[in-house]
């Protein structure tokens, strides 16, 4: 459910297969890197789709993404006009999806709501069918208010808003309550009502609450799924206790070899402390002893657990934070740029800028590794970025000092207006050559020393 709706698949392979058979074409990935409109365009529409545009306004995000894949047919043609034209007509089409969005979300915003909900639930997966059916209602609902009948959208409004209850109730039904309920019959074929009646009959009490709570007021999921699962445990347990008891029956055992039984139980739990059970003692006591013995060994381990977790703070990074860095490193390849961690914070040391000699101005040759940098810095949203721009001796300090500033603005600008990296996260810095990185003394130091870098700052 809620899952974004993508229409460019069958039109890009028309695109790229439109043409003289034979002749060589771009990749997609190609016209993005030397079109910057046409990159600018993808990403809006991938911004827009995960903002729900596809579902909200689907008729004006499918031919905003049309115009997107006419733009890639016709760059492939080598027709760089009608290429910029057509992706300058599906911004303009993505901007109208998007108020139009904004319409319906304010008009159908309960049944917003509900859908969510219901996706939380896990309709999709547990009823597939019905799912996409309200789905297709949906998209048919919110069309109807991208065309301007509203009256017609707040008639159908209703509907959608009992389909997508009435899904999540079901979803949550079958998700523990379901799962309780095939416990206790299972446990009410092993005999648990006649082994185990106490056990069992609080069972079923749990049960009842939590279909009663259901009913009652579907948004007390977490309260729900709290008896359901207490139920759930409590059917196990009476099933569980029900075989002990017959397997007593079985064996004949009189009440003192149920009591040596349980002491031999205890010796076992007791065996890697290696020390002997005082059974001469009360059995409180003895009960107290063990209690005592198992809270130690629980506080040292919470202190050695919190020894370890501070030692990792201070000299790692989490799961989710690794994978991110990994992810960025994974974008550039070596003749593009070097990536380092620097603590929490990653430095993007981008050496494959091609810039005409003694300019700044960012041309398509650049465009793809622009991209790719946008993405990094995407990856960590709430960072601070530093751009800064190097060069190596050859000219006065004062023209590269100017020219590295222009260089690192033009970069901090691309980010603003292609990559929508808000102005206030980026400050950019021009170094000359200040900051050489190898010798200027040969080609290859000065070419290592020509680089923009980019820091992305997580503290």
């Amino acid at each position: 459910m809620m899952k974004t709706l993508r229409y460019r698949i069958p039109l890009v392979a028309l695109a790229f297969l439109a043409g003289c058979a034979g002749t060589p074409k771009l990749t997609e990935d190609e016209i993005r890197a030397r079109y910057e409109r046409i990159a600018l365009l993808d990403q809006r529409l991938q911004a827009a789709a995960a903002e729900g545009v596809a579902d909200l306004a689907p008729d004006g995000y499918r031919s905003a993404d049309s115009h997107y894949a006419q733009a890639l047919s016709e760059a492939a043609a080598g027709r760089p006009n009608s290429a910029n034209g057509a992706a300058e007509a599906g911004i303009e089409a993505l901007k109208e999806a998007s108020a139009r969005a904004a319409v319906s979300r304010d008009i159908l915003r309960e049944v917003i709501e509900a859908r969510k909900r219901a996706a939380a639930a896990g309709a999709s997966a547990a009823f597939g069918s019905q799912s996409e059916t309200l789905e297709k209602d949906f998209r048919k609902v919110a069309s109807l208010v991208e065309r301007g009948r509203l009256e017609d959208a707040k008639e159908r409004r209703p509907t959608l808003l009992a389909g997508y209850e009435k899904l999540e109730l079901a979803a949550l039904k079958q998700g523990t309550v379901e799962a309780a309920a095939a416990a206790l019959a299972a446990a009410r074929e092993q005999d648990a009502p006649k082994f185990a009646p106490k056990t069992f009959q609080l069972a079923t009490e749990e049960m009842r609450l939590a279909e009663s709570v259901l009913e009652a007021d579907r948004t007390h999921t977490a309260k729900a799924d709290a008896h359901a699962r207490r139920a759930r445990f409590l059917a196990q347990k009476s099933a569980a206790i029900t075989e002990l008891i017959k397997d007593f029956e079985r064996r004949g055992y009189s009440r003192e070899d149920t009591l040596l039984w349980y002491q031999e139980q205890l010796s076992v739990i007791n065996a890697p402390l290696g020390t002997a059970l005082p059974f001469d003692q009360a059995n409180r006591d003895l009960v107290l002893g063990l209690q005592q013995s198992i809270r130690e060994l629980k506080q040292q381990r919470d202190d050695t657990a919190a020894q370890r977790s501070q030692y990792e703070q201070e000299l790692s990074l989490s799961a989710e934070q690794r994978a991110a860095i990994d992810k960025v490193q994974s974008l550039f390849s070596p003749a593009e740029a070097r990536v380092y961690q620097q603590q929490r914070n990653i430095l993007i040391s981008a050496h494959g800028f091609r810039f005409p000699s003694g300019r700044s101005e960012i041309g398509p040759d650049n465009f793809a590794l622009m991209n790719k940098i946008i993405q990094a810095v995407q990856t960590f949203p709430q960072s601070y970025v530093e751009v800064s721009g190097h060069t190596d001796s050859a000219g006065s300090d004062a023209s590269n000092k100017l020219l590295s500033q222009a260089r690192a603005d033009n970069v901090a600008r691309f980010l603003v207006e292609v990559g929508n990296v808000a102005a206030s996260r980026i400050i950019a810095t021009g170094y000359g050559e200040e900051r050489p990185v190898a010798s200027n003394e040969s080609p290859d130091g000065r070419a290592a020393n020509r680089r923009v870098e980019i820091l992305i700052n997580n503290r």
